[in-house]
């Protein structure tokens, strides 16, 4: 059995209400290519596999994937604003819900949110939990260049905890482009440092202590965090960080992080950092050498115990299979 907990898709709904937007995010399409058009200088292509539920049921059967945990792709539609950001999220998940229903044995979902008003906010995430049947949530790590440790967002993670489904942190925007894109790609350096600065926020903020009852995964093996929580512990203290919670890590460490990854390395120290019983496949599907996640975990993981946790026991644990 697997469970792939990091797997995207687009729909073409919604990819088509993007066409018709001046500003980011967009979509246009030129030589019979389409490109979502995240912000400036970063656009990624709308492939098949986003919306083609035939593709993507393929390319599950190849690596072994049993069940998708289906999440949007960048871009969000938080980066609208305002009442069109909550009305591209409920055009987004009833076309998950759609998608759902057709294959239900095979496919689950993440709910996705404007936050144009809190109120809108909270109404759509209660639909997508309580109507639609979705496991969880996926937020982005900012919401447009806000902290998800933000006074405003804490009432979408209270809601979360009381129900204990997972949230999902997706990076997206990177707060800091400086030196960026122009030889260095966004997906290979800030995606990682974003993850891994909203998770460290909302440990040292409290927020994870506060709604510790809901599980939060942490993708690509926890960005930076597994190799930053030992330098976090020893300097805090010693550099005045105004920090509301004393022991960060004692919350980071119950963080959840997928094992999305290009080499076996780092999931073994993501495995030694959290224990078998924090990790969760992912394939990041479709980007990126998606095929070989399997095979890196078998090659990271030795103990058959430990890969019957990470595959899927963890998940349907958290999930509520």
């Amino acid at each position: 059995m697997r469970i792939d907990v990091h797997t995207h898709f687009y729909p073409i709904e919604l990819m088509r209400r993007l066409e018709r937007r001046s500003g980011y995010p967009h979509a246009r399409s030129s030589d019979g290519k389409t490109l979502l058009h995240c912000w400036d200088s970063f656009a990624l292509p709308f492939v098949p596999a986003f919306h083609d539920l035939s593709a993507k049921l393929a390319d599950m059967d190849r690596i072994g994937v049993d069940v998708a945990v289906l999440s949007l792709n960048m871009p969000g539609p938080e980066l609208a604003g305002g009442t069109e950001a909550d009305e591209l999220a409920r055009i987004t998940n009833d076309a998950l819900a759609e998608a759902i229903a057709r294959h239900p044995k095979r496919l689950w979902g993440l709910a996705t949110l404007g936050f144009g008003s809190i109120d809108a906010t909270l109404k759509e995430l209660d639909r997508c939990l309580t109507k639609l049947g979705f496991r969880g949530l996926q937020v982005m790590s900012t919401i447009n260049g806000k902290s998800l440790d933000a006074p405003e967002l804490r009432p979408v993670f209270e809601y979360m905890a009381k129900a204990n489904r997972p949230i999902f942190v997706h990076p997206t925007m990177p707060l800091n482009r400086t030196g960026l894109m122009d030889i260095v790609p966004v997906p290979a350096v800030a995606f990682a440092f974003d993850t891994t600065l909203a998770a460290v926020r909302l440990a040292m903020s409290g927020a994870l202590r506060e709604y510790a009852t809901g599980p939060i995964i942490i993708p690509h093996v926890g960005g930076t965090l597994p190799y930053l929580m030992p330098r976090i512990e020893g300097l805090m203290a010693g550099f005045g960080a105004r920090a509301l919670e004393k022991d960060p890590v004692l919350y980071l460490k119950r963080l959840y992080m997928d094992t999305v990854a290009y080499t076996p390395e780092p999931i073994g120290y993501c495995l030694a950092a959290m224990g078998a019983d924090h990790l969760l496949f992912g394939s990041d599907h479709p980007h990126g050498p998606w095929q070989t996640t399997a095979d890196l975990l078998d090659q990271a993981v030795g103990s058959p115990v430990e890969r019957d946790l990470i595959t899927h026991r963890n998940a349907e644990r958290i999930f509520g299979a």
